[in-house]
């Protein structure tokens, strides 16, 4: 079977991740279900992040910064990156929050604060 919408892609892509212990779901403090990384997952998408970047020929965060805009095309590699890079990189983020130091990033997002330039509030 063939898949051409972007959610049944999506939706096989986080299918995959469970199966294979990459991700697993967190019940968060809004009673809301989120995925979370394995560990073992975390170096899994590190590795596959550098791969498909290599065999693709493109920047992850830039892929996944399209993503974000809504302007990703619809490619099953092209989208998996985009979202390897959301997941690893929100996932390093809450890692650090909770005060534990991690290694080298294999990819990071701007945060978008960083980005909002001078019309902060003084």
């Amino acid at each position: 079977m063939e898949l051409k919408n972007k959610e049944e892609i999506r939706s096989a892509i986080l299918q995959y991740w469970l199966r294979s212990a990459w991700v697993y779901p967190f019940q968060g403090p809004d009673e809301h279900t989120y995925l979370r990384l394995t560990p073992g997952g975390r170096l899994k998408m590190r590795r596959r992040i550098g791969e498909l970047e290599k065999a693709l020929g493109v920047d992850g965060a830039e892929l996944a910064r399209q993503e974000e805009a809504g302007t990703l095309p619809v490619e099953r590699d092209r989208l998996e990156l985009a979202m390897m890079v959301q997941a690893y990189d929100s996932e390093r983020r809450l890692i650090q929050s909770q005060g534990a130091t991690l290694g080298t990033p294999a990819v990071m997002l701007e945060e978008p604060e960083e980005e909002a330039g001078p019309d902060q509030a003084s």
